[in-house]
């Protein structure tokens, strides 16, 4: 429906929302493999062959690093756009410098995940808590410590840079309205920038309900990477799965 609103509705297709139709991207992959996650739930198997095991378990490491990239993307267009001036703005995020940003992303993380290939033919194998195709946790040692390495600079990093991007943000923002209430002043570049304020109030949202989402994800399988085995209860890995998909299904109530 995104997508399509962003098709039909000239008005959209301002540079800064190609990040969104990214976002989509990320959540459309994650809802057909939720698809073959439902089989399995009802049969109890995984039905579909160790191929098809390793093509769902590469699209779920590459949807979850693309997502995180995305958010610290916007949090990056947001900082400029708030902070900076309108000139160095639309100098640095002009259609094509997003479009290649968008693209950059895509396929370093295609690349970095399918490195696992390199040094083993099958990297995942269905984890029956789950209920989908996870990476091994027996991997050798400078293998699971590639993909943990991987896997920490995406999460960390984008965290880190979300949360000191967005505080400068708030006290930019802050000092904003100070101003205007002091000088009494209501001009057409203050409703600009109040209108600039909602649409990042509106990211800033979508950014953490994916975190919030991802977060119980995120410790458990850095958990059980650093162990190098699965130790936790079926009901843990569920709500794994389940938090993990959920940020698919909030992402366009927020955004709409």
């Amino acid at each position: 429906m995104l997508c399509l609103a962003f098709y039909k509705t000239r008005t959209l297709r301002t540079p800064q929302n190609y990040y969104l139709i990214s976002l989509a991207a990320t959540d459309i992959l994650s809802a057909g493999n939720c698809s073959m996650t439902f089989v399995v739930l009802i049969t109890g198997t995984w039905p579909y062959g160790d191929s098809i095991c390793q093509l769902q378990g590469t699209v779920i490491s590459i949807c979850a690093s693309v997502l995180l990239l995305t958010l610290g993307m916007i949090t990056i267009n947001r900082y400029v756009k708030i902070c900076q001036s309108s000139s160095f703005y639309q100098k640095r995020f002009s259609k094509r410098n997003i479009l290649i940003s968008i693209a950059i992303s895509w396929i370093s993380t295609v690349f970095l995940v399918s490195g696992a290939f390199f040094a083993r033919k099958t990297a995942y194998h269905f984890q029956p808590g789950k209920c989908w195709c996870f990476y091994r946790l027996d991997l050798k040692e400078n293998l699971r410590l590639y993909i943990t390495c991987c896997f920490s600079l995406t999460i960390f990093g984008t965290i880190s840079l979300i949360v000191f991007t967005y505080y400068k943000v708030i006290r930019k923002i802050r000092a904003h309205f100070i101003q205007v209430c002091n000088s009494s002043l209501h001009n057409d570049n203050s409703l600009a920038f109040a209108e600039e304020v909602k649409i990042t109030t509106m990211l800033f949202l979508t950014i953490l309900a994916s975190i919030i989402c991802l977060s119980p994800a995120i410790i458990v399988d850095l958990y059980e990477t650093l162990n190098g085995y699965y130790t936790l209860s079926r009901q843990v890995y569920l709500l794994n799965s389940f938090s993990f998909v959920s940020s698919s299904a909030i992402n366009p109530l927020v955004m709409v």
